[in-house]
């Protein structure tokens, strides 16, 4: 490990469109000490080409070609060829703040931290930036049990005992990770193709032992909603998928040996999940009685009611706590008029 270098990993598939956008805002950072790895996952566009052109611009930039296997091991492939003291994922088709690295480095290493996490920004497909999300937390340094105590729960969901929402978000790119802490706990991602939500199953393996988290509490990501298509695709798989990851996260919590507070935290990560998918049937190109079909399929589900019928939902807003009843009692077609309304 390089001193003072933060190697920040770029996965490339498919973003042409995009790619120079996030590319500058890394190569301008006000901080200068980078080590920027582009791993080009095998993408059948210009992507590899631009990729090239960049590291003959910039002798900070490393390319990296590989075949196709998905965002999880195009990450891992930037781990594998980091050498710096911290290291951060971003995707290719975002970008960041130009002082970015300059105050994550400053606020990692000044409080010895193995990872810092911070808040980023929603931009529409217009480039409008909308609704940021800042860390609001009590501290701005957690150490050793206070990491799978408080941190951890609180990146996952908002507290359903007292309501809590500290804007802490389980993604790869909010946070600069400590290369030490990574390669000591032999950390890397699993693949989106077989777990739907890879960086919270990932993140769990990698709390278990960090010893010490900071907070900095400014949205430094800009999470780009990259233009939006005319057709509406609900794949019947993505509630199997986010079944799966979620049984697999519990499993996860019990061999880790974390508490309840994280486990209750997972199921409405869950359902928050399965409301996402309600929301892409009820706009799916399909006619209303398919759409309602597909919708009664998972609300009546038994896996999804044994967890949906145990959540503490009294700290949840009153267009919450009517969903969450109508699911609860398999009111189908009440639940298909509120998620409507909502998208």
């Amino acid at each position: 490990m390089r001193k003072g270098v933060v190697s920040v990993v770029l996965p490339i598939y498919n973003v042409e469109k995009y790619l120079n956008r996030c590319v500058k805002s890394v190569v301008n950072q006000s901080y200068k000490n980078l080590e920027i790895i582009l791993v080009d996952d095998g993408s059948p566009d210009n992507c590899p080409e631009l990729c090239e052109d960049w590291a003959k611009k910039d002798s900070r930039i490393k390319v990296v070609h590989k075949e196709n296997a998905g965002l999880g091991y195009a990450r891992n492939t930037g781990i594998e060829n980091a050498t710096g003291e911290y290291i951060c994922f971003f995707d290719s088709d975002d970008y960041i703040a130009l002082d970015a690295i300059e105050k994550a480095y400053s606020c990692i290493s000044e409080n010895k931290a193995e990872m810092v996490l911070f808040g980023f920004c929603n931009v529409d497909s217009s480039g409008k930036t909308k609704k940021c999300m800042i860390p609001k937390t009590k501290k701005k340094l957690y150490r050793q049990s206070e990491v799978q105590s408080y941190v951890l729960p609180n990146l996952i969901a908002p507290d359903p005992k007292t309501g809590e929402k500290t804007n802490l978000w389980m993604s790869a790119w909010a946070c600069m990770y400590s290369m030490e802490a990574i390669q000591r706990e032999q950390w890397k991602f699993v693949s989106e193709r077989q777990y739907i939500s890879e960086d919270v199953y990932s993140l769990l393996f990698l709390y278990k032992g960090l010893q010490s988290v900071a907070i900095l509490p400014e949205a430094l990501y800009f999470y780009c909603e990259n233009g939006t298509s005319l057709t509406h695709v609900y794949r019947q798989d993505r509630y199997d998928k986010n079944k799966f990851c979620y049984d697999a996260c519990l499993n996860a919590c019990e061999k880790l040996n974390y508490n309840q507070d994280v486990k209750d935290r997972l199921a409405f990560q869950y359902v928050s999940n399965i409301i996402g998918a309600l929301k892409l049937i009820v706009t799916a190109d399909c006619s209303k009685k398919e759409q309602k079909e597909f919708l009664k399929e998972i609300v009546t589900d038994n896996h999804f009611q044994a967890v949906v019928q145990k959540m503490n939902t009294s700290k949840e807003s009153l267009p919450r706590k009517i969903l969450f009843t109508a699911m609860r009692h398999k009111l189908c077609g009440v639940v298909y008029s509120l998620i409507k309304i909502k998208s």
